[in-house]
């Protein structure tokens, strides 16, 4: 065993040792920011509660960060491609800083407003420059690779994090305010440290210039291009919008749910989060190896009862045991969501991607930003449980028949 863990440890090492210099720091970055958003990831909710949030007021916040990822996801990539990447990589470090510094220093739930939008901003930032970093640094026969062992890496550190926070947090005194707001000063820290890491070690990568900076006219005209070849793609935009539904109700009110429902202690959130991490380390390459070989839509309908049997499970949990479960089980939304992403990427040629990735992220936010205000409302109206019955409704109403109608794109 040791072995066998040796020789695919020299691999990676080897791997990672070929590709340029910028993916090597890219990978690291996305490990050390891996391990410290998953020492609060379990507390974000409870913490915003415990400063005063109600159900709604918890959905809003949500809502408000899901509008920012909107409004800012058709400009970010132009503006990275004119002014170049490293600078707004940067102010995407620097703002995931800001975020956290802002958590611990709230003394009221509004304060949190401010930190979602910082954050939003940030994830875009960071997001897309880490794609582009990475799509310049590593060659395309590597790439598939190179893309899962940043994630496995990011995912190893992942899961050691919430076991450290669930310690602290005993240290500082229990899942309080004054328990809690410690591990919002060690992010500051953290991504300070991983600031002055990136501008010390990253390169500007070189891109080609941006040309044909056009009109309104011509802008409107490019997005109007998308679909003037007819196909799937309208019908895309909904099943792409509804996937990303039961996440964002869900998602402010499922720590909430299990401490206050179910009565998980820091020990138990904490063993959530890590089993959600591990099912990843464990299942993603294989599934997504699964999906390359048999089919997108076909691993997205085998994965699809495993999601809703982690809600079903959340809901009728009756020890801390099935509470785990149902955080590992959790982890298959987020493949399947992948799966999805990675038709999404197969439907439009290649120099049409921006503009297509730029219209969906906006046209979701339709469904993202009242989803979790709703999911408030569904909590005060019709109780806790509904929020996570419905969206599973939703998916097996609407979803999941629009996609049958979707042809598969593994072969186009």
């Amino acid at each position: 065993m040791a072995q066998a863990v040796g020789k695919a440890f020299g691999k990676a090492k080897a791997f990672i040792g070929r590709q340029k210099h910028n993916y090597r720091v890219a990978i690291t970055r996305s490990a050390a920011n891996g391990f410290l958003a998953n020492l609060t990831a379990q507390y974000d909710s409870i913490y915003t509660v415990a400063l005063g949030a109600n159900s709604v007021e918890l959905g809003t916040i949500s809502s408000i960060g899901n509008g920012i990822a909107a409004l800012i996801s058709t400009p970010v990539g132009w503006l990275m491609d004119r002014y170049g990447i490293k600078r707004f990589y940067l102010l995407g470090m620097g703002l995931l800083a800001g975020a956290a510094l802002v958590y611990a220093l709230a003394s009221s739930w509004q304060a949190i407003i401010a930190a979602t939008i910082l954050l939003s901003v940030s994830v875009r930032l960071t997001g897309t420059g880490c794609s582009v970093i990475c799509a310049d640094s590593v060659r395309n026969e590597d790439r598939v690779t190179a893309q899962n062992l940043c994630v496995s890496f990011a995912a190893l550190l992942s899961t050691i994090a919430p076991l450290i926070a669930a310690l602290l947090i005993t240290l500082f005194g229990g899942m309080t305010v004054e328990g809690i707001r410690p591990l919002y000063y060690i992010r500051f820290v953290g991504y300070g440290f991983i600031f002055l890491f990136v501008a010390v070690q990253l390169y500007e990568p070189r891109r080609a210039a941006l040309t044909g900076a056009g009109t309104a006219l011509g802008f409107i005209g490019d997005f109007r291009q998308l679909f003037e070849g007819g196909g799937p793609l309208r019908r895309w935009i909904v099943v792409s919008s509804l996937t990303w539904l039961p996440m964002s109700m869900t998602a402010p009110f499922l720590q909430v749910f299990a401490h206050q429902m179910k009565g998980a202690n820091e020990y138990v959130l904490g063993g959530m989060t890590t089993a959600a991490v591990l099912t990843q380390l464990l299942f993603g390459l294989p599934l997504g190896r699964l999906a390359d070989k048999i089919g997108r839509k076909k691993v997205i309908y085998l994965l699809t009862p495993l999601w809703y049997a982690s809600y079903l499970l959340l809901i009728v949990s009756f020890s801390p045991a099935t509470l785990i479960l149902a955080g590992a089980l959790q982890t298959f939304y987020l493949v399947s969501a992948g799966v999805t992403g990675a038709m999404t990427l197969e439907l439009v040629p290649v120099e049409q991607m921006g503009r297509w990735s730029g219209l969906l992220g906006l046209l979701r936010g339709l469904v993202t930003i009242p989803a979790p205000i709703l999911g408030g409302l569904i909590w005060d109206g019709l109780g806790p449980a509904y929020v996570f019955i419905i969206p599973l409704a939703v998916d097996l109403l609407f979803r999941i028949p629009l996609l049958t109608t979707i042809p598969e794109t593994l072969k186009s």
